[in-house]
């Protein structure tokens, strides 16, 4: 079931996703049950995010050499142990930079609400541009929005990288 919602939900772009969340959720609704369009909207890049980053935890959990496994059954460690305190943490390591790219495009992907009629900081800067008393500074608003994208997402790059170096073994 895990494997079929992961391979559905990555197989269907971010915009399908959210233009389904918004426009063609409320028709299956019951009559009288309504959702707010930013909750259904937020499920919607949830349940995108949550596809890609368990895929990202598989391929680390596949990393983690089985000899480490038979290790910890070797002296006596139950199941729920062995996974808690061998292999997740072992997984983890192995794809922090995987996560980190991750958790960066999620946030490029956020500029994508605009689509369905949700503004974000991107389309702040476009309904400003065309405020009459901000007209002509479309290329500063711009620029500037760029920056902050920019600068949010090289932090994160860069607290992935010390991360990464403070769990090298």
């Amino acid at each position: 079931m895990c494997i079929g919602f992961i391979e559905s939900v990555r197989g269907v772009p971010l915009i399908t996703i959210l233009f389904m969340a918004s426009v063609m959720l409320p028709i299956f609704l019951p009559q009288g049950v309504t959702i707010n369009n930013l909750l259904r909207v937020q499920i919607g890049i949830i349940l995108f995010s949550s596809a890609y980053i368990a895929e990202v935890v598989r391929g680390g959990l596949q990393a983690v050499p089985k000899g480490q496994i038979e290790a910890a059954q070797a002296i006596g460690l139950q199941q729920w142990k062995i996974t808690l305190l061998v292999v997740l943490p072992q997984a983890l390591r192995h794809v922090i930079p995987s996560l980190i790219g991750r958790c960066v495009a999620l946030f490029k992907d956020t500029s994508l609400v605009i689509i369905v009629g949700l503004l974000d900081f991107l389309g702040m800067i476009k309904a400003s541009a065309q405020d009459p008393d901000w007209l002509g500074y479309d290329a500063e608003a711009y620029v500037f929005c760029a920056l902050v994208y920019w600068i949010i997402c090289f932090s994160i790059s860069q607290y992935g990288k010390s991360i990464e170096h403070r769990t090298q073994w």
